[in-house]
């Protein structure tokens, strides 16, 4: 008898609670050899193949997938979602997961049989969410398409999707899943290993696609080290405040579309409201004030516009390390480009305190908001209003210089629509920009 570490793959030849190798707790199963013995001696048989030309791709075709109902989402995922594909959800506790499966499956229902596997909320706690999101009840076909089940065996799951024909399936969540073939406990990473790996396969040979909840842990990554996001086939993140009623989806990975996509939903009383414009969402239209600015960002094939602020505070005293908070940024971003504000802006900010925020609880990890986070840093310390018709998209260098990125077309364009009267930008070549005047600045002392 011999024991198998479920997280890191070590071998103990006695149970301890807490792995040698990796000090995991809870994660040394019993492994018996008589499976090992049973298939030694046996012949082997050669796999077989096929050409590919034999093979039908209609399924990852922009013609063959389905449609969620939302336009928001069906960007992320790339115009809808393929026959056979895995989707893993995740978000922190109560952002909205549950809710936004619930408005799928009922918009699914017109299509076919749906199948919603409650392994965390009871039947009746499920009736209760879809009472409040659609308040006159079901209509129609819906009342014999949406089917639930409170089973949580995965093989038992996997038997009835193969008995049946469904559209979809959704798995909430894949931590109470249960599997016979690991010892673990529900939620533990053997189990959430095997349970990933049968639905996963279930899915293919069916071609059902299916959405499976993953729960973020104590450290804001998906229960499980990881494993669900190299089974999947597209790990979706949903984002959000619970003070804000705005959530933003975007995709870690996506075997068959684009990773740099979000939409964006507005959490109401009665369920998720997908917004078709952004950047109406994260531009404040408060009074004008100085530390303020617009920021053009690419998300995908979508130009957001973004106001960044900022606060900067001179130190009364000099007990204690400087202040750079940032919120919507990367913080090493910020230290970085108060450093170069410092040496080559023109503002020092050796002994203040900075404080940048970007407006509506978008993250941004596109460069190209450097330019606006450093005139909205400018604009606080001078105490100078900056004009709200200007948007900023440059990327800024260490040496000070203000560097054009791509997708600057896209940029003009949208700016001309949204009715800006100017663009900032690094030294680059742009095309034609009618009714909008296009600064272009080489350093960052210029702005």
């Amino acid at each position: 008898m011999r024991y198998l570490c479920s997280s890191c793959g070590a071998e103990s030849l006695k149970w301890s609670g807490k792995c040698p190798v990796c000090d995991e707790w809870g994660t040394l199963e019993e492994v018996s050899n008589s499976a090992e013995s049973e298939t030694m001696g046996k012949p082997i048989e050669a796999s077989h193949y096929k050409p590919i030309s034999e093979y039908s791709n209609k399924s990852s075709s922009t013609s063959g997938r389905i449609g969620t109902g939302y336009k928001e989402l069906d960007r992320v995922l790339g115009k809808g979602i393929v026959e056979g594909e895995v989707i893993l959800l995740s978000g922190e506790p109560g952002i909205g997961k549950s809710t936004l499966l619930m408005q799928i499956v009922l918009n699914f229902s017109d299509k076919g049989k749906v199948l919603y596997v409650c392994g965390e909320e009871s039947p009746a706690q499920l009736k209760s969410r879809l009472e409040r999101i659609r308040p006159k009840g079901l209509k129609g076909k819906e009342k014999e398409s949406f089917v639930l089940t409170e089973d949580v065996s995965v093989e038992g799951i996997a038997e009835l999707v193969k008995s049946d024909n469904f559209s979809l399936v959704v798995v909430d969540s894949i931590q109470s899943m249960v599997s016979l073939s690991s010892k673990g406990y529900p939620g533990s990473i053997s189990q959430v290993r095997v349970s990933g790996s049968v639905l996963t396969r279930l899915s293919k040979s069916t071609g059902v696609p299916m959405f499976i909840v993953g729960q973020i842990n104590k450290g804001g990554d998906i229960a499980g080290p990881k494993v669900l996001e190299h089974i999947v086939d597209c790990v979706l993140y949903m984002e959000g405040d619970q003070y804000n009623q705005y959530r933003i989806i975007r995709s870690i990975k996506n075997r068959f579309g684009s990773t740099n996509e979000i939409g964006v939903f507005e959490m109401r009383g009665n369920g998720l409201e997908e917004v078709g414009n952004p950047s109406l969402v994260f531009l404040e239209s408060g009074s004008k004030s100085s530390g303020s600015a617009i920021g053009a960002v690419i998300q995908g094939s979508r130009v957001v516009f973004v106001e960044v602020q900022a606060l900067v505070v001179e130190r009364e005293s000099e007990a204690g390390p400087l202040r750079r908070v940032a919120n919507g940024i990367k913080k090493p971003r910020l230290d970085m480009l108060c450093a170069v504000m410092s040496r080559k802006g023109g503002v020092f900010l050796g002994n203040k305190d900075v404080f940048v925020n970007v407006v509506g609880g978008l993250t941004v990890n596109d460069p190209a908001i450097d330019l606006a986070v450093c005139a909205a840093i400018k604009s606080s310390v001078n105490e100078s209003v900056l004009s709200k018709s200007s948007v900023y998209f440059g990327e800024v260098g260490l040496t000070g210089e203000v560097r054009g990125t791509w997708g600057v077309d896209s940029v003009v364009s949208e700016a001309v629509r949204a009715g800006y009267d100017e663009l900032v930008v690094g030294r680059m070549k742009i095309g034609q920009a009618k009714n909008l005047k296009v600064r272009k600045v080489q350093k960052i002392n210029t702005i």
